[in-house]
């Protein structure tokens, strides 16, 4: 909002990133009055936030529900029971109930309808600003006009990449062709049962490839759920690898196949994913592709699922990928997980995500990532190539657990 120093002060331009845009945003009006506040109180800067002891106390106000508005299309019907997922729910399915081209938005003047009528009579639809002149944007079903209804219920379908380099080579499927696997020393001998099971991961290269593209959606899609839960996958590389004993590995498995509940801090960073990812390849100057669930051929009890590919023209190879992480902290040097290394931040070697990474690597057949953190204030990016001390160990301990102990575990579970 820009505000011009004159008598009266005159509004110059106004702009929101809200869902009703340049349409008609209430933010703009509330600022608007928060300003003549300040200019009445008088004010001249804007106030400091007051501490909690310094405020009214709120104990005794109720907490929401934290129900948020969201497009219609977002919505998923689950059943009332624990531990239920959106992954398990019945979502939208688009159809378009209106026949024919959308109206001409001459239409949408009401002013002309009621052109003979007083202004002391003329009904509420008149002072609501609607005009055929409103700037028109896309959705689902067309053109639109900017802070309609349809503009943010049904917005565009959401692209899977950020193109910089228009002139780049497309992007690689994954794994590559000739990419191959090395064989381990892992020796195991299945029973009927479990040979069944075995048949039922195998998956051709074609087959992976089509998964990985059905799959870009990552949590939001059913498949990716129930993929994963037949497969160890690179986020668990890193404990999988370091577990001890029998009774350890089998309470590990159980955890792993019963999954996890959605937190409130997870939840914030998938809703973040997607901005953070973009704002990523604008600061980074990079092509960015989503990327589904990765599944090799020769080791389909295995998965990987990074948060996309990358292109850049600096480096060699030019193809890449990238893990976004986004914690609820102010600033990066706050997480953990990253140390202070010659004056540099970098993520600690011993760390569930560095494996996670070299585990991405190992399926994808790609040379690097980059591991990304964006915190509320701040971004770090880091480059991470493949580490051949991780991986040299890395999948034969994965397939040793997965053959002793998480394929009998996940069989037994599910009879």
């Amino acid at each position: 909002m820009a505000l011009r120093d004159s008598e009266p002060v005159v509004l110059v331009n106004s702009s929101c990133s809200c869902v009703a845009g340049s349409g008609m945003c209430n933010h703009l009006v509330a600022l608007l009055y928060q300003t003549a506040h300040y200019y009445e109180s008088g004010m001249s800067v804007v106030p400091p936030v007051l501490s909690c002891t310094q405020t009214e106390q709120k104990w005794h106000k109720p907490r929401t529900m934290g129900v948020k508005p969201g497009p219609v299309d977002a919505m998923v019907v689950v059943k009332p029971k624990p531990g239920a997922t959106s992954a398990s729910g019945i979502r939208s399915s688009l159809y378009k109930a209106y026949s024919g081209e959308l109206p001409d938005p001459s239409t949408l003047d009401p002013k002309a309808v009621y052109a003979d009528f007083k202004p002391g009579s003329l009904p509420l639809i008149c002072t609501m600003n609607l005009s055929p002149d409103k700037p028109l944007v896309e959705s689902i079903f067309g053109k639109v006009q900017a802070g309609s209804i349809l503009s943010y219920q049904h917005p565009p379908p959401t692209p899977d990449g950020f193109i910089t380099h228009k002139d780049a080579p497309p992007f690689p499927k994954v794994p590559p062709e000739g990419y191959q696997l090395k064989p381990t020393d892992c020796k195991y001998v299945p029973t009927n049962q479990e040979q069944l099971h075995l048949h039922s991961l195998s998956v051709t290269l074609l087959q992976s490839h089509l998964i990985e593209e059905a799959t870009r959606c990552q949590s939001a899609a059913p498949e990716w759920h129930s993929l994963r839960k037949e497969r160890v996958t690179a986020s668990n590389f890193r404990e999988v690898s370091h577990v001890r004993g029998p009774n350890a590995a089998e309470n590990l498995a159980e955890r792993i196949i019963r999954g996890t509940r959605q937190t409130t801090h997870m939840k914030r960073g998938l809703d973040m994913e997607a901005g953070a990812l973009k704002d990523y390849a604008t600061l980074k100057n990079l092509n960015l592709r989503k990327c589904g669930l990765v599944i090799h051929p020769d080791a389909p009890w295995l998965g990987a699922s990074p948060d996309g590919l990358v292109y850049d023209p600096l480096e060699r190879p030019s193809f890449g990928l990238v893990e976004m992480k986004c914690p609820n902290a102010l600033s990066y040097v706050d997480c953990r997980y990253l140390r202070v290394d010659h004056g540099t931040y970098k993520l600690k070697e011993s760390h569930a995500y560095y494996w996670q990474v070299q585990g991405q690597l190992l399926m994808t057949g790609m040379e690097w990532c980059d591991f990304v953190v964006c915190a509320h204030d701040d971004m770090f990016v880091q480059r991470i190539y493949r580490d051949t001390s991780v991986l040299s160990s890395l999948k034969q301990r994965c397939d040793l657990f997965f053959f002793f102990t998480y394929l009998p575990k996940y069989l037994s579970m599910h009879k």
